[in-house]
């Protein structure tokens, strides 16, 4: 898999900055952004259910959505780490795999 980030205004550095900072989370977390991704999938699911109680995520898909997580706002903070706080907050991200 390889990640990257769209960031509306982002240069190629500052880009590539934002991605090198999720790998970082999900290392330092001890899954790939595989297992990672696996995990939002799980929780997305279990939202479109309603929070239907037979589709709950286990804790190893809530705890790799949660590195998921922690990793999308270390690469928009890197990303964006020299722009102004207005410009941060109209950032609009996803990643491509």
């Amino acid at each position: 898999m390889q990640l990257s980030l769209e960031i509306k205004g982002d240069l190629p550095e500052e880009k590539q900055r934002g991605i090198e900072a999720a790998k970082a989370v999900f290392a330092a977390a001890g899954i790939s952004p595989e297992q990672a991704a696996d995990g939002m999938f799980a929780l997305e699911g279990w939202d479109d259910t309603s929070f239907s109680a037979d589709e709950e995520p286990n804790d190893d898909d809530d705890n790799a959505a949660s590195v998921w997580m922690d990793a999308n706002k270390a690469a928009i903070a890197a990303c964006c780490a020299d722009w102004p706080v207005d410009a941060v907050r109209k950032t609009t991200f996803s990643y491509n795999w």
